[in-house]
């Protein structure tokens, strides 16, 4: 027949994401692949009638791709069988003269060879930077013949941070795989050493090992035309490892052996950015992470990166991108071990990326910007970040959606209240509460909890708006009206009870969003303000400050006995504040010598210091006592001042009047007694005499004569 009329089709296709996720991980995920749009072109030449080319030609195929020993080329071999199924219509008849290939667009040696004969192939370029399009062409290929094809090429790879996303090197290679036959009759190979881990973008791959090669294949079609996949492979012995000192901790860098620019930026922004990030979130740096490697595993799961707690490691690509670096750093205080959501922390972790950015003297680059009424916009808190909840069009929309929603939160608070909102979620803090307070517990900050500390910490009054058009879903909307009205009746009380905390029943029920309990606690608690106001004026009057314990009972109350106690003994504290402070007034004016004299005798002082130390340990009643003993006793100081010299005086008189009669009384009787020892002492010679004159003591000697003589 006559020439017929020739028709391409060019069947394009996107690259796939894998829908499986490392639940133990964070990342930021780019809106596209790393590695665009592939295409397979199936030419087909017809006379009359057209007819599809996937519909008359049957495809088999064989696609191996082998890394070198040496690490330095991939070696490629495409087996191809084809064979026209389209079966000839009267004087119309169908043939096919080329086939056309998928290859990396930095393919050389290109050869392909059909029957031991070599065959005409032509190069052409896509949109996609990374990938060409090898046209073999052959002779007419009719109805119900075949044909064999093998195309070999190698691929050598590009430099790091080329836009031919290719990679061949030392220890490592990131190359896209194509597989052209048709579904049930495709197979792709991809073989590498042992030693080297294996990604892919696709989770078809199974491996089996034989020696020191590992082979990775898959025989399932991704798209209805062929099979299509990045893989990346890396030698984890071969990275250049590098130590950086930072905030008192070392980290290991893992770069690509031929790639030192990439080690030298990671090493000084991580030098400068953890500081800033410090400062950021108010919080020193957690630790927890041990390396940075550079890989390109990421971009193959739809990510720039991702911080691995469960390895200690975060995990980038090759580009020199600090705002990346610092949202990954970021996730070692804001992650799913500290919040809830997934937005939550995703969005904190942009945010602080950027002021880092900003911090370090950088400027941060133009994000992506969402609307909360796309297509494919859901409620941020019902983004699922487990595996079996991903999705690529959700997390294409949740990620900066997240960020848009946070920037719009904290957008206008200074790098010190951030430091103090995040800092208070990442301790897991109550936002009723005063800064530093937390659950026993050190739990998670859940979405309400979140809410809780941008309005009430941050002073963000549009926050609950915020949280209505980007994360709540409806169920949770319905919960803002009472909130609000909660809130109000919370604000009432804390205004009404002076510089005190309302009670600790209606910030817990507050802080778990039981505004039923709220308002019942309400009601107990608000006719208390005034009295606690009392307390606090009676000690502002009185100069003393209100003791611990009276202060603990209002704001530690909890349950209906002690609300009730409460009105008793708030009173009681007010009384005992003023009754001290006026015997503290009392003990301690400024006295004449003789009021000084009475407040001593009367002990006025110990009484205010035992007054004191009741009122210090919440013994109201004790206080009260000892304090209004001490002011009056202080109240009759003068008048024992003023008596206490006269009866000083006559205790004196009567004091020297009593020792003159003793003294008398001594001086008698020492008289008496010297007498009765001298009458003795003369009887006692006498006898002495007698005995030396022989005479007995039973003869009566006579008295002497004037001349000394006797009788």
């Amino acid at each position: 027949m006559g020439a017929g009329t020739t028709r391409t089709g060019l069947l394009a296709r996107t690259a796939r994401l894998a829908r499986t996720a490392r639940t133990a991980r964070t990342g930021r995920l780019t809106r596209t692949a790393r590695v665009a749009g592939v295409a397979l072109v199936v030419g087909a030449l017809f006379a009359g009638q057209p007819a599809r080319a996937d519909e008359g030609l049957a495809t088999t195929a064989t696609s191996r791709y082998v890394l070198d020993a040496k690490q330095t080329t991939v070696d490629a071999a495409v087996t191809i069988d084809l064979r026209n199924v389209a079966p000839d219509r009267g004087d119309v008849y169908f043939y096919y003269d080329a086939f056309t290939v998928p290859v990396p667009a930095g393919a050389e040696d290109l050869r392909a060879r059909s029957a031991g004969t070599s065959l005409p192939v032509r190069l052409t370029p896509t949109q996609d930077p990374s990938t060409s399009l090898a046209r073999i062409s052959f002779p007419d290929l009719r109805y119900g013949r075949s044909r064999t094809i093998e195309l070999t090429f190698s691929v050598p790879g590009e430099k790091p941070r080329d836009e031919d996303g290719t990679r061949v090197g030392p220890g490592y290679a990131t190359f896209a795989v194509y597989g052209v036959g048709d579904p049930g009759s495709n197979r792709v190979e991809v073989v590498a050493p042992t030693d080297m881990t294996f990604d892919a973008t696709s989770d078809d791959f199974t491996s089996s090992t034989e020696g020191a090669t590992t082979t990775h294949v898959a025989t399932t079609s991704t798209e209805e035309d062929g099979f299509w996949a990045v893989v990346s492979l890396r030698d984890p012995a071969k990275a250049e490892e590098r130590a950086v000192e930072v905030s008192g901790n070392a980290l290991l860098l893992n770069g690509f052996p031929d790639d030192p620019k990439w080690a030298d930026f990671v090493a000084d922004r991580v030098t400068t950015g953890i500081p800033a990030l410090e400062r950021l979130v108010g919080t020193p740096w957690p630790g927890g992470l041990e390396r940075i490697r550079e890989d390109a595993s990421p971009s193959l799961r739809g990510y720039d990166g991702w911080f691995d707690p469960s390895d200690d490691e975060i995990v980038i690509g090759e580009g020199l991108d600090a705002d990346l670096l610092f949202h990954e750093l970021s996730h070692a205080w804001v992650s799913g071990e500290r919040f809830d959501e997934r937005w939550v922390f995703e969005g904190l972790a942009q945010v602080l990326a950027e002021r880092t950015v900003r911090a370090t003297g950088g400027e941060p680059a133009d994000r992506e910007r969402v609307s909360y009424r796309d297509e494919d916009a859901v409620p941020l808190n019902a983004w699922d970040g487990s595996a079996s909840g991903r999705s690529e069009d959700v997390d294409a929309y949740a990620y900066p959606a997240a960020y848009t929603a946070t920037s719009a939160l904290l957008a206008d608070l200074d790098d010190t209240e951030l430091a103090a909102v995040v800092g208070a979620g990442i301790r897991g803090e109550r936002a009723y509460d005063p800064p530093g307070t937390k659950d026993a517990d050190g739990g998670r900050t859940s979405w309400s909890r979140w809410l809780d500390l941008v309005e009430v910490r941050g002073g963000v009054e549009d926050a609950a708006q915020v949280f209505q058009r980007w994360a709540l879903t409806a169920e949770q909307r319905a919960q803002l009206a009472p909130r609000a009205e909660a809130r109000a009746a919370f604000a009432a009380v804390d205004e009404g009870d002076g510089a005190w905390l309302p009670p600790e029943g209606l910030r817990d029920a507050m802080t778990a969003w039981d505004f039923e309990r709220a308002s019942s606690v309400n009601e107990k608690v608000a006719g208390l303000g005034p009295e606690a106001v009392e307390v606090q004026d009676a000690a502002a009057r009185a100069g003393v400050d209100v003791p611990d314990p009276v202060r603990e009972s209002y704001e530690q109350a909890e349950f209906d006995e002690q609300y009730a106690a409460l009105g008793a003994t708030l009173p009681a504290a007010a009384t005992a504040v003023t009754a001290v402070g006026r015997a503290q007034d009392v003990a301690g004016q400024d006295r004449d010598p003789l009021s000084d004299l009475g407040v001593t005798v009367l002990g006025v002082e110990d009484l205010a210091t035992d007054a004191t130390g009741h009122l210090e340990a919440g013994a109201l009643a004790a206080a009260t006592e000892a304090a209004t003993a001490a002011s009056s006793r202080a109240d009759r100081a003068l008048l024992v001042g003023l008596a206490l010299p006269v009866v000083l005086v006559l205790v004196l008189l009567s004091a020297v009047l009593v020792t003159r009669r003793l003294l008398r009384r001594r001086a008698r009787r020492r008289a008496a007694a010297q007498a009765a020892a001298v009458e003795a002492a003369a009887v006692l010679a006498a006898q002495r005499s007698f005995l030396a004159q022989g005479i007995g003591p039973a003869e009566q000697v006579p008295p002497a004569n004037a001349d000394g003589s006797r009788g």
